[in-house]
């Protein structure tokens, strides 16, 4: 399976951003397919009716495009589940390296190629790297702590283990670890910034620095703060490497898989150079042109979008992660950067452009998903996606083959239209121009 590789810093003749035999595959599914759709059914009142949708557009059994991409776990990553995830209609898995330990990534993997190999499947490999973490400290007498909307807390480094986050009397001190990326995180943050706890279910401002590593801030909202919550701070390009130690160390392990890995993601990407950390270690491994995966950047923080054409040009890749960046740019600003940051992406000739993160959240427990997710499924192959991922349904759900097969069957829907309204848009072309 060949696929396109990063080339070397060093490489004055660049690999191109996309496998040309790609090109001819996608040529319907442009980056305007919505706008086509809307525009089509304004044209052709009379055949875009409502019962166009009573009855499949398409047979059962043909191919799809859109690829799946499904997170490994307990649930999916089994010698039993691998062959049947693939049978599901499972194109990329995903190897989330927050939770490489004990050796389990080194069964996997193997485990993949040899059954996509006896299958006859075409399967890509992403090894995802997990990142800089940044989360409040472990709780003085196990006890959470109140914060009440409109007082004022202390934010700061801990100076020693005892250090705990803690409510004295009223008075609230949230403690950080002191790593490198917190360091920076504290030392970047600036009177009025924000930082938000627990998803941004709480929400503090920075009033006052004290130092590089201590700093009093409001309360905006407010509510009950447990140990090791994630810390988002929207509103900072934090000044610390992309990747951490342990990325460097799974980055290493990810590159000298033989076969190797396909794609590489790097999270909380901020701007082109945070990528570039990547490509050095694949130098100094010297990993060669061919073997090389695409660097994939994960979207997850607002700065990423000033910087994505910058992030775009050292990427083979991309993925669209809503998790964190609904958290940092608001939910509601999520589905217009979804349908940009597909647009821009697939207009630079990445692939595959993969869009992720609660998709078929409640198959995670449920066998059907809501209505609610069968339209994000369907609207980000409208979008362009060239993937759509699963994570926690495939990885530890209840139902992972089922949660593969659905998502599947909602792509050809997807893409059943998108080929009907195309066709009718042609028509409608050629009627216009006809004398």
């Amino acid at each position: 399976m060949a696929h396109l590789r990063c080339a070397p810093a060093s490489d004055p003749n660049p690999l191109p951003p996309i496998a040309t035999r790609h090109a001819r595959r996608r040529r319907l599914f442009r980056c305007d397919t919505q706008s086509e759709i809307y525009k089509t059914i304004e044209q052709r009142p009379d055949e875009c009716k409502a019962s166009l949708a009573l009855k499949p557009l398409e047979p059962a059994d043909k191919p799809r495009r859109v690829k799946v991409t499904a997170t490994l776990g307990p649930a999916s990553w089994t010698e039993e589940m691998v062959p049947k995830m693939i049978a599901a209609g499972v194109n990329i898995f995903r190897m989330n390296c927050s939770h490489r330990r004990g050796g389990v990534f080194e069964e996997v993997y193997p485990r993949i190629r040899k059954h996509a190999a006896a299958m006859g499947a075409d399967v890509m490999v992403l090894g995802d790297l997990q990142g800089p973490k940044f989360r409040n400290g472990e709780l003085k007498d196990d006890t959470p702590v109140t914060l009440v909307k409109g007082s004022s807390i202390v934010i700061k480094l801990q100076d020693g283990d005892a250090d705990l986050t803690r409510d004295e009397d009223g008075k609230v001190t949230v403690t950080m670890g002191p790593t490198i990326e917190q360091s920076a995180l504290l030392k970047g943050l600036e009177p009025g910034m924000r930082l938000l706890f627990d998803d941004g279910v709480l929400e503090v401002k920075c009033l006052t620095k004290e130092s590089d590593a201590a700093c009093t801030c409001e309360v905006i909202y407010g509510g009950k703060l447990k140990a090791k919550k994630g810390i988002n701070a929207p509103d900072l390009e934090i000044d610390c490497a992309a990747l951490t130690t342990k990325d460097v160390e799974d980055a290493e392990y990810l590159l000298q898989l033989d076969p190797p890995v396909d794609l590489i993601a790097v999270s909380f990407v901020q701007k082109g150079a945070d990528l570039q950390e990547l490509i050095d270690i694949m130098d100094r491994l010297a990993v060669p042109a061919e073997k090389r995966p695409k660097i994939c950047p994960k979207i997850e923080k607002p700065q990423a979008l000033t910087n994505l054409d910058d992030i775009i040009a050292k990427s083979g890749a991309l993925m669209v992660a809503r998790g964190d960046l609904g958290v940092e740019l608001g939910h509601q600003r999520v589905p217009l950067a979804q349908k940009l940051m597909i647009a821009q992406a697939k207009r630079a000739g990445l692939y595959p452009v993969i869009n992720a993160t609660q998709m078929m959240e409640s198959m995670i427990t449920a066998p059907v998903p809501t209505r609610a997710e069968v339209a994000d499924v369907f609207n980000a192959v409208c979008d362009g996606a060239d993937s759509v991922m699963l994570s926690g349904e495939a990885a530890t759900g209840d139902y992972p083959c089922e949660t593969v097969k659905m998502m599947g069957e909602i792509i050809k829907e997807a893409e059943a239209a998108i080929t009907m309204m195309t066709g009718m848009a042609a028509k409608s072309d050629g009627e216009a121009k006809a004398p």
